[in-house]
């Protein structure tokens, strides 16, 4: 292997790689999941309680609204603008505070409190919202609740709000999508155009070839993960920790290309094999959705070993040591699936010799 010529192989993937759909979906993907998993999913399967308030005087029960966390609050200049809130399904609740209802309230009168909910809003958010309004009131009033009420999980951890977590899933498709399909789509793509039988003519190896897409692949799923931790805003954390993880998955995906490329003879093969063995990538990720499973056979899977630490570092607070040791073993695990890639890659060459 020359290194010289791996660098000009390098160059000319990155000349030509522009044109391939795959290196430009590649590039655009952090900004897309995120977007996605962040902005629409959470916004369907997260959604917070929405208030819209008409304060006609000037009554504290605005103020009391606006120091409660996880509620979307919004403000109407008349109680026509607060209707219209409602029908347009803008808001969850709209409630109307007549002039003097401060002080009717700590009088200890009854005042009238106008509130309008929305035929759109989720039954769960309109339950939340009452209980708010109560507590509120309540508040106002200097009265005690008659419970006090004390959310307990089961294992006591802190609440992860659903944002957070997302962000392993996230990094994880941008690392097994990059670093699997750069080096594999760039050399399916050499032997497709036949530029790969005219590479070998010159003094060009297999091996220069083999390590120029494992190079840019490496490089760009380092690269594409680090934007994504960094726009999730994930790196505050664990940054070296990351880093680390990152790197031991873009090895083990990295390798895993090289395997699919040199196997595959053309992009639908390719497909082929992603498919078919698209359970050994992501097995490991139904041992966290389901936890009664055996987690023990979520090891035998190669991207357990850089999977659970990211989950452990973005959700847990784990840090370098904590995961050292299974980043070890993922890097192990790269390095034998990148030994396996050279008995492959004269089988390769022998098909493209004859």
């Amino acid at each position: 292997m020359n290194i010289r010529r791996v660098w000009s192989l390098v160059s000319g993937d990155l000349r030509l790689g522009f044109r391939s759909p795959v290196i430009l979906w590649v590039l655009i993907m952090p900004f897309v999941i995120t977007f996605l998993m962040q902005v629409v999913f959470v916004a369907l399967f997260d959604p917070q309680p929405r208030i819209c308030i008409y304060n006609s005087g000037e009554s504290a029960i605005t103020s009391v609204f606006e120091r409660i966390e996880g509620i979307r609050l919004s403000h109407a200049g008349s109680p026509a603008e607060l209707e219209a809130y409602i029908e347009n399904n803008n808001a969850d609740l709209g409630l109307v505070i007549e002039n003097g209802f401060d002080q009717a309230l700590r009088d200890g009168r009854k005042p009238e409190l106008e509130y309008f909910f929305s035929g759109g809003s989720l039954a769960s958010n309109r339950i939340v919202i009452s209980l708010l309004v109560l507590d509120v009131l309540r508040e106002m009033e200097n009265r005690e609740a008659p419970v006090e009420v004390v959310l307990h999980t089961g294992d006591e951890e802190e609440v992860v709000p659903l944002t957070r977590k997302l962000i392993p899933a996230i990094v994880l498709l941008v690392l097994i999508i990059t670093g699997i399909f750069v080096p594999a789509f760039l050399l399916v793509g050499e032997k497709e155009q036949g530029t790969m039988k005219a590479l070998l003519v010159t003094p060009v190896t297999v091996s220069d070839i083999l390590f120029s897409k494992a190079l840019l692949g490496f490089t760009m799923t380092v690269t594409m993960c680090f934007i994504t931790l960094m726009l999730n805003g994930a790196l505050s954390g664990q940054p070296l920790a990351l880093l680390a993880t990152v790197v031991a998955g873009a090895v083990v995906c990295n390798a895993i290309g090289l395997i699919y490329g040199t196997l595959a003879g053309n992009a639908k093969t390719l497909y082929t094999l992603v498919k078919s063995l698209n359970i050994l990538l992501v097995g490991p990720i139904l041992f966290y959705l389901f936890t009664g499973l055996p987690q023990w056979i979520a090891k035998i899977f190669p991207t357990y070993w850089f999977i659970d630490p990211l989950y452990s570092i973005t959700l847990k607070g784990a840090d370098f040591s904590d995961v050292c040791f299974k980043l070890a073993i993922a890097l192990v695990v790269g390095i034998l699936l990148g030994i396996a890639v050279v008995p492959m890659s004269r089988r390769m060459q022998r098909k493209l010799a004859e």
